[in-house]
């Protein structure tokens, strides 16, 4: 007798599933299983993962969070919905999201609702996620990118491959955990060098068990990256061009402690050390050159970061981005394959503008964090065809405005740009 076929997934992972992909495909950049205790602590968190987490951007992009919960029983020891409610408005403070979503398999009452919306938690049967399923028409959009049940396959794969991997195992943890509770800012940085460190255990050709998870974790660090600098780039449309650089270096100077924090503590440190080399009767020049050691300063790339910020910020509809860029890299890079009509049609990868603002990341991601070519043309080769066309010329003065100066930047790049 063959032996029973066990469903790796259990209901509950199932339904959370469906939930992430109707998020995501309603407009948020959706994640599953956020590992709550790897960042805030098992003496404080009593749950091990957060269901799922979305975030959405608004027109001038600013993010906003909304969490969930999916609970498949129906028996009499399933959670009941008014404690799920209670348990997840606390929960919005702690991971401050604006609001959340439960979703139960069974009925759900008016009184419930009433309930639910008096704590910003919105509650669903599975009834209700079946009619916003069928709304959206998944049929053809069902387990793509980062969202299914293969891809919860996948990431789990993963997570068991890199458990023991001194590189891979906190990388791991890092995208599962950390990331998603750092400012913007902190996100960009952390991850630009997570994805040098990465790029270094990439070996094209290879289809093993080690370059399944590194091309899992490439591309997740990737579409993070991605999501916090469309995040950033809302700060510069109030500001101009100067002040916005200005602005951006001295929050990614930021570590620990705040880089305005930090200067003053700079120069308490500068006048010890100066007190100390004066009674050791050292030279001037000694003297000078130990002044502001201690001072904090952003990376590199700041300035090329705000250029790029700049730059993406005169591109329309730019609020898809972090979208766009999370299927295609989840299903080229993550997954290895081509992407579907229907997907490409949905989220429009075929528009010049997307093209082009990949073409300035990928170029970025290539000077400064190692980027291999042949993933930058993977990316970019999921968005289309290049434009038939070359765009009308800008005024003389706008390009000189406009100019971007980003390392390795070259025609073939920028496509359609403006």
């Amino acid at each position: 007798m063959p032996p029973v076929k066990t469903d790796p997934l259990t209901p509950g992972d199932r339904l959370e599933c469906r939930v992430g992909q109707v998020w995501f495909w309603e407009g948020y950049f959706t994640r599953v299983g956020i590992d709550l205790i790897s960042y805030y602590g098992a003496e404080l968190i009593q749950v091990t993962d957060l269901d799922l987490l979305a975030i959405g951007l608004g027109p001038g992009l600013e993010s906003h969070r909304t969490i969930g919960e999916s609970k498949s029983g129906t028996g009499k020891s399933a959670p009941k919905p008014l404690d799920r409610i209670v348990w997840l408005r606390g929960l919005q403070e702690l991971v401050g999201a604006e609001r959340a979503e439960l979703t139960v398999a069974s009925s759900v009452t008016p009184r419930t609702r009433e309930l639910g919306r008096h704590s910003r938690v919105s509650v669903e049967s599975i009834n209700d996620l079946q009619a916003r399923e069928a709304a959206l028409n998944l049929s053809k959009l069902t387990d793509l990118g980062a969202h299914g049940p293969n891809a919860l396959l996948l990431r789990r794969t993963v997570k068991v491959v890199s458990k023991d991997d001194p590189t891979l195992g906190p990388a791991f943890k890092f995208l599962t955990s950390t990331v998603w509770f750092l400012d913007p800012f902190a996100a960009l940085k952390q991850s630009l060098g997570l994805l040098e460190t990465l790029c270094q255990r990439w070996t094209p050709g290879v289809k093993d068990d080690e370059q399944l998870a590194v091309r899992w974790l490439i591309s997740e660090t990737l579409s993070i990256w991605v999501l916090n600098l469309v995040t950033i780039v809302g700060f510069v449309r109030p500001m101009d061009p100067s002040a916005f650089t200005s602005f951006l270096r001295e929050r990614l100077a930021d570590g620990v402690v705040p880089a305005q924090r930090m200067r003053q503590l700079s120069r308490d440190f500068d006048k010890f050390i100066s007190g100390l080399l004066a009674a050791a009767k050292a030279s001037p020049e000694v003297r000078t050159e130990a002044m502001g050691a201690f001072e904090p300063s952003p990376p590199e790339w700041a300035d090329s970061a705000a250029e790029l910020a700049i730059r993406l910020g005169r591109q329309p509809a730019l609020r898809d981005l972090p979208r766009q860029f999370d299927l295609v890299v989840h299903e080229r890079l993550a997954r290895g394959r081509d992407i579907s009509e229907a997907a490409g049609a949905q989220l429009r990868l075929n528009d010049p503008a997307a093209r082009s603002s990949v073409s300035l990341i990928a170029a970025f991601l290539r000077s400064f964090g190692s980027l291999k070519d042949d993933i930058s043309e993977l990316l970019i080769a999921g968005f289309g065809k290049p434009a038939q066309a070359p765009p009308e010329p800008a005024p003389q003065q706008e390009i000189e405005a406009t100019a971007l100066t980003l390392p390795g930047l070259d025609a073939a790049d920028s496509v359609a740009e403006d």
